[in-house]
């Protein structure tokens, strides 16, 4: 399964959508629905499924630069890098 995949059923599961119908360029909160509670649990559970700690990126970070399911799969293989 590819980053991509992973992370459209991550989110998928968390917001109860099908994972085929998130877009990559879906804002979170704007398109998706997503609350801050919401955004926190995708993020826990991409720290999860990608065995990732993300206790080093300050909380501004991730709340400036993941805005969509995009910004999380270039995230993601910012890190894998």
């Amino acid at each position: 399964m590819s980053v991509e995949e992973r992370v459209r059923e991550i989110v998928g599961r968390v917001l109860n959508l099908a994972p085929a119908t998130i877009r990559l360029e879906a804002n979170l909160k704007d398109d998706l629905g997503a609350t801050s509670l919401d955004r926190y649990a995708v993020l826990m559970d991409v720290e999860e499924a990608f065995a990732l700690d993300l206790s080093d990126v300050p909380e501004e970070v991730l709340e400036t630069r993941i805005q969509s399911v995009g910004d999380i799969v270039t995230f993601l293989e910012e890190r894998k890098a």
